[in-house]
């Protein structure tokens, strides 16, 4: 399982984490919620702390929600100052359960290709739901599968 901190504005980091353990069973994921008039200081200070607390130096996938966000800032300034964190934004269920199955090593290019693997994976399965059907009835009306 994939060490990884899912960072986000109110409680969604911890609602993708309960979905996620009622799904998957157990997980190495840690959640940190920013809340309203929440000082930067204490947010970067929570988040330090949340990723010296992983007992490994193994990578850490953080998953933040809002691209360009103040979680996605936050989350970057890591990137600077260790080697073993990847920041991925664009929080929902799937594309967690898809990082959490992730076998990390040491290997910085492979861990960049499998990560961006699941962020693909997960780009394909989002669609709007009427197109789907759309295109299973212009299967449907020529007989073809």
């Amino acid at each position: 399982m994939t060490n990884m901190i899912l960072f986000s504005h109110g409680k969604l980091a911890n609602g993708v984490a309960d979905s996620c353990q009622l799904i998957i069973g157990s997980h190495q994921f840690k959640t940190l919620n920013v809340l309203l008039d929440q000082p930067v200081q204490e947010i970067e200070d929570s988040l330090d702390n949340l990723i010296d607390s992983f007992e490994t130096q193994e990578p850490i996938i953080i998953v933040t929600d809002i691209p360009g966000g103040s979680t996605t800032q936050t989350a970057i300034k890591q990137i600077e100052k260790r080697d073993n964190i990847y920041v991925v934004t664009g929080m929902n269920l799937g594309l967690v359960m898809s990082l959490s199955f992730l076998n990390l090593t040491s290997d910085k290019e492979n861990n960049r290709r499998v990560i961006n693997e699941a962020v693909e994976e997960t780009k394909n399965g989002m669609y709007l739901v009427e197109d789907m059907f759309n295109t299973m009835d212009e299967i449907t009306d020529d007989g073809d599968l």
